[in-house]
């Protein structure tokens, strides 16, 4: 098994990312560096030291990532792994949480973009079972439905005023419709089909601009097809080993035959000292064995957490391996991907390995690794502070 020192000087190719809190939920991970978000290790000291730096500048790198958490009152939505450094980047697969961070259930999709709405969840319309329920189908996925009401900090508010306006706007039609006498027309049908368009073009004009686009459409001219039922391309489930035990912090997927497993490391770069003593159970690297090989695991990637109040830690993915494991496979299916015509074409491992499903996984199931450890970590800060103020009582 290689160490890391053995990788690096053995493969010149690697990512680096950051990973830092945006926001309370969200998470930026990108290949720049934030010295506003390196400070401090409380939050007063970070506010305190982080004055005497300007603004960071806002990039929205394509290599950089983003992961969102919806809002929702009521509803502990699912994350979304996106790429580019905001929120309304293309999604690359839906991160389901289970009970205590148990199990993480990843769900990938080529058509993702058109079947999540702008509050960052899976339309109503879409979900895979007329019950929405995802018990026992890892692919299935869970719609959610745009109340007419909203909590003030719910996600999509532009969404939720232009949904609720369509609903007023059809009610007000079909009670015009049930109220109008009957009239006998005598006249021809093109002219009454000129004066409903006549009638819907006035109406348009008196919409507001928010919902001037999407405004209702009578269903006997609706030519829009109806949303139907969406599954998962294919989903991957990311397990805790052993949550009560000596190697409480082991991960393990698997994927095309291939065996992956995060486990807790200490072997570090010289230069994170203060991380190997003072947070040496922290840190976490992934491995692999390849079918046939299961003697021998390749080091793929390492996490290191950090000090900062509002950094994650460091990601490391070593590209090297990565396109390694792809040729030596022959799996086509981990390095192919979509074009916009829904045509399969192949990448090219050495070029596009950032475009490979494989390497999308790796990001999803770290980012997934890093949030059950953070919160983790501040449940038992929480206990042990609850249990400081009781002794003294």
């Amino acid at each position: 098994m290689s160490t890391l020192h053995e990788v690096l000087a053995s493969r010149h190719r690697l990512s680096v990312y950051h990973v830092y809190h945006k926001g309370e939920e969200h998470v930026s991970i990108t290949p720049f560096l934030n010295p506003r978000k390196e400070l401090g290790c409380t939050k007063k000291q970070h506010e305190k030291l982080a004055r005497n730096y300007g603004s960071e500048p806002e990039r929205r790198d394509s290599n950089s990532y983003f992961v969102h958490k919806p809002c929702l009152a009521f509803h502990d939505a699912p994350q979304t792994l996106r790429r580019g450094n905001f929120k309304r980047g293309p999604p690359i697969c839906i991160m389901n949480c289970g009970t205590f961070w148990r199990n993480w259930n990843i769900q990938f999709g080529p058509d993702l973009n058109d079947i999540i709405d702008p509050r960052g969840v899976v339309k109503w319309e879409h979900r895979s079972n007329p019950n929405n329920t995802t018990l026992n189908d890892d692919r299935a996925l869970k719609g959610y439905k745009v109340r007419t009401w909203r909590l003030w900090g719910n996600s999509g508010k532009e969404y939720h005023r232009q949904v609720n306006f369509r609903r007023k706007a059809r009610k007000q039609e079909a009670l015009e419709k049930t109220t109008e006498p009957e009239v006998v027309d005598m006249g021809p049908v093109k002219s009454d089909k000129t004066a409903l368009e006549n009638e819907k073009t006035t109406m348009n004009e008196k919409l507001p601009d928010y919902a001037r686009a999407q405004a209702p459409v009578s269903k006997s001219t609706s030519e829009e097809p109806v949303p139907l039922p969406a599954v998962a391309e294919e989903a991957v489930r990311l397990v805790w080993d052993f949550p009560i035990s000596m190697h409480c912090r082991q991960y393990t997927f698997e994927y095309a035959d291939i065996k992956f497993t995060w486990e807790g490391t200490r072997d570090l770069q010289p230069n994170n000292k203060w991380a190997r003593r003072l947070m040496p159970f922290n840190h976490l690297r992934l491995l692999a064995r390849l079918p046939g090989r299961e003697n021998e695991r390749l080091f793929i990637a390492q996490y290191t957490s950090s000090f900062a109040y509002r950094k994650f830690g460091e990601l490391w993915v070593f590209d090297s391996v990565i396109s390694d494991i792809l040729k030596e496979t022959g799996n086509s299916s981990l390095w192919s991907t979509r074009n916009e015509d829904d045509e399969i074409f192949q990448l090219d491992p050495d070029n596009d390995i950032r475009e490979t499903r494989l390497f999308d996984l790796v990001m999803a199931t770290a980012m997934c690794m890093v949030i059950s450890e953070w919160k983790k970590r501040m449940v038992l800060l929480m206990i042990l502070a609850i249990a400081s103020e009781g002794g003294d009582l």
